[in-house]
């Protein structure tokens, strides 16, 4: 079974829903611009407000810091050059006063304070100016003011808190030993007498909170005066900025630090909660009495030591925090020193407590030192094209940048003299030397330079991890020292670093090493943020991002504070905050768009109507040019000049097609009669039949369509299509003889072939009237006197061939039945013999040499008058078979052709052999088979059943399909009839001489009552005249004679 295809249809939508389309497309695209433009427009307008905000909220925090600034520097630069500030060394009263007043106009100055030459200080401390100052300082809600004085009372130094409400009034007082030395701190020493000095962020030693000092001189000198200024009060104002609560403000240095931000408090993952340990009565009585130990803090040693603004932060700082959590030892850290000034102090018994430091021999001597807290291994760091270094030995000969001040450079000086070492004032000024190829490698611990990296954004870098120093012993593990008067302390410390389980140390270094990203301490959090510092160009716009899966708008401008000039103010805002509005609206646009849609889509459903009626209406015309009608063809009427001219069109093109069929139509009729012609003209014996069976048929069939009789009461042609497909089956029913041999369809006698073979047979005859008459003389000469006798044989044998010839010669014509007395004398002739002389196998074709078998037989041979020889037998080429389609049911012969001679003359009625008879009727296959093959239209799609059908019987033995009776139409049994009448009185067969009329139609009778024609439509082609009218236009007169038509009607018809 062969294997179909399905194609899906194609969906063609109607044409209101096309117009209909249309106008909502046209409508949304309109809609969709719109909204689009206004999105861009917005857009445009959101990020043109955000950075207009952006610029302002930088200039008012630029404003801000620069009046903070301005103010801190001009009360300093005031309160140095106010007469009668102090007298013998101290201060004079109205000094509170006047400090309060400064503070109450200034909210943002935490306190003023003065310095004096002898160690002495005096400070007034605005507890307003921040909450922390009141909680550190642990004043009550009634205290306004706290005055601190630091003086030498005898052998010691005393530190005096006195508590003051709003109306100076002394609520309280309190005092403790001191060593703070005022004269050492940055403010003091930086202070010039033409100037006013600002530090660093530092922290401040009361408050331990970050923050900057504004000094200066006194004109009379003796002592500095110096203003206080939290840096929390810059972080608070920029909190206070934040756009819609949404995104991040960083004030930072070019290089990374955060300066401030709106960050607020301290986001550092807890500490792990540790439970007191049990102290003796002993120990806790030194806890007791070792009051508050100011300890070292480094500024730039991240993640161990560091600060953020002045604040203390790292895995060192959190350790001492287990540790007084542990004890109940009281830390306040001293930072804004570099580490070798940290040292100093120490050694000055300025700091009680040193942290992160080695124990070599160059610092054991410092004090005491404790248990290691803390071991971390080495690692260098080079570029990515460096080979690997495991053994600091493969250093040699190469620059090595390492912390100026560590211990370990006296000990790689000394062990490994051919490495350079490059000291550098920090580890992230190692790993820029790297970056920067002024250095081969960097020497720190791994945590110390991964930790950089990742805070600083260096990543094309290498890091080789746990160098080996072998044989040589670098100092790994992290001690603090205590000043020998503080050795009480030192069991109490090595007892607390026992105490902190392996738990604790986990979690502090998950929280200072783990690679895993958190939140960065006094840096920026994002490496895009010193990218655009470092690119004006992008400076001060919106810069969009993707940050940790989000997208964000970062906008950075120069932030030049009064002394620096390397500050950015940095905003990261999340895309969707800045674009909510314009979101918003456009959102709203888009709802509303629909929503009109939506109420409008009937309109143009119903609008369409002026276009889609007219064009259905040409939709409906338009079936009548598929019918062919058309002249009911009209032109919708529309007011659209298209849809008009589109019917007019329509009219115009119908009329061409109308003229065009008609002339295919003349084409097709004249190409069809012309074939039938040509099969006429094929054979002089036919000549006429294809067009006379036609007309003949036509003649019958208009009388049947007007026929009342019961058996053509349903018969019509209903158009002029179909009674077209009859005339063109008619015209068409002998095509198939165009492939059948001429020699067949003009066979006359049975020993024809492309000649007349009887020629051939008389010639025998006449060799044996030869043999006759040379016999006789033989005969004469040898028994002259038996002359008369030979005579008489001789005449006897003359006479018997003359009679044997008409004999065959009577045979050959095939008028007459062949009986079985003639059958055998026909048979006795073949046995008769001629003597031949000549081969039988020259002269002839290639085709005809095929055909012979055997060796030639030697001559001369005896032939017989009457041959079957092998070679009369033409064998099939191939197999003949026919579709099953066809519906063709004909017994095929076993052989393509037999010449035999007596074969032929043994035919029994006419001069067709089986052979013979086949290959005539096998032209009505081929013309199934050359109509089938001819691609029809619907309307003639019968042709090839009207001109195929007309030997069918109604009897069901006809040829080609055997059909019944009753599987055969009208139009088909009139083509039967006419066909067969038309042979009958044919004049020019060759076979049989033309029969007249009365003949005929008798033999068509006795054929109808054979059940081999129809008998209503032979006695309609009487009772209509028909067969009459015929006669008259193609017949010659001598055949025309009186027939009595009802001798041959049924009783009903009569």
């Amino acid at each position: 079974m062969g294997k179909q295809t399905h194609k899906h249809k194609r969906f063609r939508p109607t044409i209101r829903l096309t117009v209909v389309t249309i106008f909502v497309l046209a409508t949304v695209l309109t809609a969709a611009l719109a909204v689009g433009l206004q999105y861009y427009f917005s857009r445009s307008m959101a990020t043109r407000t955000a950075i207009n905000r952006f610029d302002g909220l930088a200039v008012g925090a630029g404003e801000f810091v620069k009046a903070i600034d301005r103010q801190a520097t001009q009360a300093t630069r005031l309160l140095a050059s106010y007469p009668g500030l102090v007298k013998d060394q101290w201060i004079r009263p109205q000094v509170r006063s006047l400090f309060a007043e400064f503070m109450a106009a200034n909210p943002m100055f935490y306190s003023i304070y003065l310095g004096f030459d002898n160690n002495d200080f005096y400070e007034l401390i605005n507890l307003n100016s921040n909450p922390i100052v009141r909680r550190q300082l642990h004043a009550l809600p009634e205290d306004r003011w706290v005055v601190i004085t630091v003086r030498r009372d005898g052998s010691e130094r005393i530190k005096s808190y006195a508590y003051l409400d709003w109306e100076f009034q002394l609520r309280s007082r309190r005092s403790v030993p001191s060593d703070y030395n005022a004269i050492s701190r940055p403010w003091f020493v930086q202070a010039g007498a033409d100037h006013v000095n600002k530090t660093a962020p530092y922290l401040f030693q009361i408050l331990q909170a970050p923050g900057q000092t504004y000094s200066m001189r006194l004109k009379g000198g003796g002592a500095v005066v110096a203003v206080d200024i939290s840096l929390s009060s810059l972080s608070g104002y920029l909190a206070g900025q934040r756009i819609d609560g949404a995104g991040d403000i960083y004030l930072y240095q070019k290089s990374g630090e955060v300066i401030a931000s709106d960050l607020g408090a301290d986001r550092r993952a807890r500490l792990p909660h540790v439970e007191p340990l049990a102290l003796s009565e002993s120990e806790q009585a030194l806890v007791a009495a070792s009051g508050t130990l100011k300890v070292s803090n480094e500024t730039n040693w991240a993640p161990i030591d560091f600060a953020v603004s002045g604040q203390p932060n790292g895995y060192s700082v959190d350790y001492l925090s287990l540790i007084s959590q542990l004890t109940g030892l009281s830390f306040e850290y001293v930072n804004g020193f570099s580490w070798l000034e940290l040292v100093e102090r120490f050694r000055n018994q300025e700091i009680d407590v040193l942290q992160s430091l080695f124990r070599t021999e160059q610092t054991q001597h410092l004090g005491l030192f404790s248990d290691p807290y803390l071991s971390l291994p080495y690692s260098l760091v080079t570029l990515p094209d460096h080979a690997p270094v495991t053994h600091i030995r493969q250093m040699e000969g190469k620059t090595l940048a390492i912390p100026r001040g560590w211990s370990i450079i006296d000990v790689i000086e000394t062990n490994f003299p051919r490495i350079t070492v490059k000291e550098v004032a920090t580890s992230r000024e190692a790993l820029e030397a790297v970056s920067r190829k002024k250095a081969d490698a960097g020497l720190d611990f791994g945590e110390i330079l991964h930790h950089i990296a990742r805070h600083y954004f260096y990543t094309q870098l290498q890091y080789h991890d746990a160098v080996q120093f072998d044989p040589v012993a670098f100092p790994h593990e992290l001690h603090l020292a205590v000043s020998a008067d503080k050795a009480g302390l030192l069991s109490i410390l090595n007892k607390a670093i026992s105490a902190v389980s392996d738990a604790q140390k986990q979690a502090l270094a998950a929280k200072w090493f783990d690679d895993q990203p958190r939140q960065r301490q006094g840096v920026v959090p994002y490496e895009q943020l010193v990218t655009l510092a470092g690119h004006p160009h992008k400076q001060r716009r919106l810069n969009q991002f993707i940050i940790n899966g989000e997208q964000v708008f970062i906008y950075v401008t120069p932030f030049a504070q009064v002394h620096r000039a390397d500050e950015y103010l940095a905003i990261v805002m999340p895309v969707d905050a800045v674009l909510q509005p314009a979101l918003e609206r456009v959102t709203w646009s888009i709802l509303f768009t629909v929503v009109l849609l939506l109420v409008l889509l009937p309109t143009p459903w119903i609008f369409a109507s002026p276009i889609v009626s007219p064009i259905k209406d040409l939709a409906k015309e338009n079936e009548k040019i598929r019918l062919r009608r058309y002249d009911q063809l009209r032109i919708p009427d529309s007011h659209i000049k298209e849809i008009h001219d589109l019917g007019v069109s329509m009219k115009i093109m119908a009329a061409s097609i109308r003229d065009y069929e008609i002339k295919q139509k003349a084409l097709m009729d004249a190409f069809i009669q012309l074939i039938a012609q040509a099969i006429d003209d094929k054979s002089p014996y036919t000549g006429g039949h294809c067009k006379r069976v036609p007309e003949l048929a036509f003649m019958l069939a208009e009388q049947a369509e007007q026929s009342r009789l019961p058996s053509f009461a349903d018969f019509s042609f209903e158009s002029d299509e179909q009674w077209r497909e009859f005339r063109v089956g008619a015209w068409l029913h002998d095509c198939g003889k165009i492939t059948t041999p001429e020699h067949i369809v003009d066979k006359g006698t049975k020993l024809e072939m492309i000649y007349n073979r009887i020629h051939e047979i008389r010639t025998r005859f006449e060799v044996l009237w030869r043999d006759a008459e040379i016999r006789y003389w033989q005969q004469c000469q040898q028994n002259p006197d038996q002359q008369a006798l030979y005579r008489k044989e001789r005449d006897a044998a003359h006479k018997q061939l003359q009679d044997d010839f008409v004999f065959v010669a009577g045979m050959n014509v095939g008028g007459e039945f062949l009986d079985e007395q003639k059958t055998q004398r026909l048979q006795q002739l073949a046995s008769v013999t001629w003597t031949r002389h000549f081969s039988d196998r020259l002269g002839l074709s290639p085709v005809e040499e095929l055909r012979l078998h055997g060796k030639e037989t030697p001559l001369p041979c005896e032939e017989p008058l009457l041959a079957d020889k092998p070679e009369h037998v033409i064998s099939r080429d191939h197999a003949v078979h026919y579709d099953s389609h066809l519906g063709i049911r004909m017994e095929i012969p076993e052989h393509k052709a037999n010449h035999g001679e007596l074969y032929n003359l043994l035919v029994e009625r006419g001069t067709l052999t089986t052979e013979d008879r086949f290959r005539i009727n096998e032209h009505i296959i081929s013309t199934i088979r050359m109509l089938e093959a001819l691609p029809f239209p619907q309307d003639l799609a019968r042709v090839p059943r009207y001109a195929s059908t007309h030997h069918e019987t109604m009897r069901g033995d006809g040829y080609p399909r055997r059909l019944a009776g009753s599987e055969l139409s009208i139009p088909e049994r009139i083509m039967a009839l006419a066909d067969i009448f038309e042979a009958l009185t044919a004049s020019d067969r060759p076979y049989h001489k033309a029969k007249p009329v009365s003949v005929a139609i008798d033999i068509l009778y006795s054929m109808v009552e054979q059940e081999h024609v129809d008998r209503q439509v032979f006695e309609l082609f009487l009772t209509s005249g028909v067969y009459l009218e015929y006669a008259r236009r193609f017949l010659p007169s001598e055949q025309i004679d009186d027939v009595d038509i009802r001798r041959y009607l049924s009783s009903s018809d009569a």
